[in-house]
């Protein structure tokens, strides 16, 4: 073969590899089972001739949909798959659980250029799950309690060490099991409540339950809800609130009215009440005895020098 021909046909190859990469979409999808699969793509921009949506599970290739413009459309998932001429996008309902696999969709106009990749893998519904406390050993002051989370196909269990008032993990961390499908984790919260959880890419189940010991009476066990607590913190917050409007606006009226009785007339001289402000006399009030007048001056009688010295000069 002649070397020009083949550097044009890796060139002509190369080109539509690199207009594809342009448009390339890669993408992991997790489906529940029973959901719809819809998958995008960016739109070719020059004319497509022919157009494939095909899925390849263990290297079987099975090709959903064969569309030729103007042509004619080849679906063989039938009234399940759903492909849109105007975008090149494809819709498969009820997706099974033995639908999972990588979706290609390609241009074969003239090579076979992929314009997209779904890796899709579709899920069940992860069961519901159950928790349960066991007494251990126990000594005056603590004990200890198995609690085990269970699903349908696999269970977990931590020990806790807990007294009267609080528990906590023995080894510090939480129990888990993590497998391709699902996860499933089995943690302690404020010290009494105990919280699994399981899970997976498209569902999740739960379940808490405050432990109870078994190796403490119920009186002694402090039973504690959250919800109650944050709803007395806002009841105190309230009252102190309004204990400190009431205190402000008595401490308001009262210079007001002090403000008031400064500004008035004649408040100098007079009392709250309107009156002259009481004097000394006033306050004494009128004598309890009579005064009787003073009679006037006579003249003062002589001494004893005066007549001995009228004597003398006689």
């Amino acid at each position: 073969m002649n070397p020009y021909s083949v550097f044009l046909s890796a060139l002509c190859v190369f080109s539509f590899w690199f207009t594809g990469l342009q448009g390339y979409t890669n993408n992991s999808l997790f489906v529940l089972k029973g959901n719809d699969l819809v998958m995008k793509i960016e739109t070719p921009k020059s004319k497509v001739e022919i157009f494939h949506w095909k899925r390849t599970i263990r290297s079987e290739e099975l090709f959903i949909i064969t569309y030729i413009p103007d042509k004619y459309q080849k679906n063989l998932f039938g009234e399940r798959a759903e492909f849109s001429t105007a975008n090149y996008s494809l819709r498969i309902k009820n997706l099974t659980l033995n639908e999972s696999g990588l979706y290609q969709a390609s241009d074969a106009s003239k090579v076979i250029v992929i314009i997209a990749d779904y890796h899709v893998t579709v899920q069940e519904q992860v069961s519901p799950v159950v928790l349960n406390v066991s007494p251990g050993s126990n000594s005056s002051e603590s004990c200890k309690v198995t609690v085990t989370c269970s699903t349908r196909s696999s269970s977990i269990n931590s020990t806790f060490t807990c007294t009267p008032r609080t528990c906590s993990e023995d080894g510090g961390d939480p129990a888990e099991v993590v497998t391709s499908d699902a996860r499933l984790n089995l943690y302690l919260s404020n010290g009494l409540i105990a919280i699994c959880n399981h899970s997976n890419k498209v569902s999740w189940s739960n379940a808490t339950m405050e432990i109870k010991p078994p190796c403490f009476e119920d009186d002694d066990i402090p039973h504690t809800n959250p919800r109650q607590e944050h709803l007395l913190i806002i009841i105190r917050f309230f009252l102190v609130i309004l204990i400190l409007v009431g205190i402000l606006g008595a401490i308001y009226k009262q210079r007001k009215k002090n403000k008031r009785n400064i500004n008035s007339p004649g408040s100098d001289d007079r009392s709250p009440n309107g009156d002259q402000s009481p004097t000394v006399y006033s306050m004494l009030g009128p004598p309890s005895i009579p005064l009787e007048p003073i009679p006037p001056q006579t003249a003062a009688p002589e001494g004893i020098y005066a007549q001995v010295e009228k004597h003398g000069r006689a």
